[in-house]
């Protein structure tokens, strides 16, 4: 019986090319290596980092040195109160006691309260925002708003912003132009907020007309102030109300649209944060700080 041979024999492809073809291909082998590694031929995991990095640089601007980042919008909450009183069951109220705790928790936390000159520059970029800034407006004119938030605002040097309908002066559960007089010149800003607080879309556009552009000119007659910032009845409006806002000047104007305010917003349908009274103070702060 014959025995197995065990051939040393190169693999029959490298037979057929003989010794010599094989020792060639090694050497072959070995110098494209060495030509790679020595960077002059890049591998192709190298040339697709290049050339990712190359398509990154094209697209993203660089910063040179000492450049900031542009920094993000400004987000401003605006808080919206009415009336501060006792009544039970109402959201629109908040109590005296409710309404202090507020503004204590403000003044604890270095907010900045923003006059609306403030406001207006840093919407349209002319001021940086403080860290903290808020914008206090009170809708309505409610007599309770002299009694109980202009003595506690004097006393942490707040500001705030009250949107009133001068129509309804006479009437004693609304402020007078006297109580008015005396907030303005503490340092409130008095705006209109529609001469009798109407549902604008339901009227005439001459009756939308005298709502606005009579509130406006008796704030700025009994003031001497500028009147340019409007706050809608009932959040209410409609394409007529904006095209009398703008031909009357009016740069800003108030919802009751949620949210905090960012000059992205149409300014003529900025949001505010409804400030609801029956609401526990760590509430109302989460939706401060949103």
């Amino acid at each position: 019986m014959n025995k197995p041979v065990l051939s040393l024999a190169p693999p029959a492809e490298t037979a057929r090319g003989g010794p010599s073809s094989f020792r060639t291909r090694c050497l072959l082998t070995v110098l494209l290596l060495l030509f790679c590694l020595s960077g002059l031929c890049p591998l192709p995991s190298a040339r697709a980092e290049a050339s990712e990095a190359a398509f990154l640089q094209d697209r993203i601007p660089a910063v040179k040195a000492g450049e900031q980042k542009p920094a993000a919008p400004p987000r401003i909450p605006v808080l919206n109160y009415h009336s501060i009183t006792v009544d039970p069951g109402n959201r629109a109220t908040i109590t005296p006691e409710k309404f202090a705790a507020q503004m204590n928790y403000l003044k604890d936390n270095e907010y900045t309260t923003l006059t609306l000159r403030q406001f207006a520059d840093i919407m349209e970029g002319r001021e940086e925002a403080p860290d903290k800034a808020v914008l206090l407006t009170f809708d309505d004119g409610y007599a309770d708003n002299y009694e109980h938030a202009l003595p506690l605002l004097q006393e942490l040097d707040f500001h705030a912003t009250l949107f009133m309908s001068p129509g309804m002066t006479d009437d004693g559960y609304f402020l007078d132009w006297d109580q008015v007089k005396e907030m303005h010149e503490a340092g409130w800003d008095i705006q209109p907020h529609g001469m009798t607080h109407p549902h604008l879309p339901l009227l005439k556009a001459n009756d939308q007309l005298n709502e606005i552009a009579e509130a406006k000119r008796q704030i700025e007659e009994r003031l001497g102030t500028t009147a340019d910032v409007f706050c809608y009845p009932y959040g209410e409006w409609n394409q007529t109300t904006l095209k009398l806002l703008k031909e009357h000047h009016f740069r800003y104007a108030f919802t009751i649209e949620q949210g905090v305010t960012t000059p992205e917003q149409d300014q003529l349908k900025l949001k505010r944060i409804f400030v609801n009274g029956e609401e526990s103070i760590d509430r109302w702060i989460s939706r401060l700080e949103k």
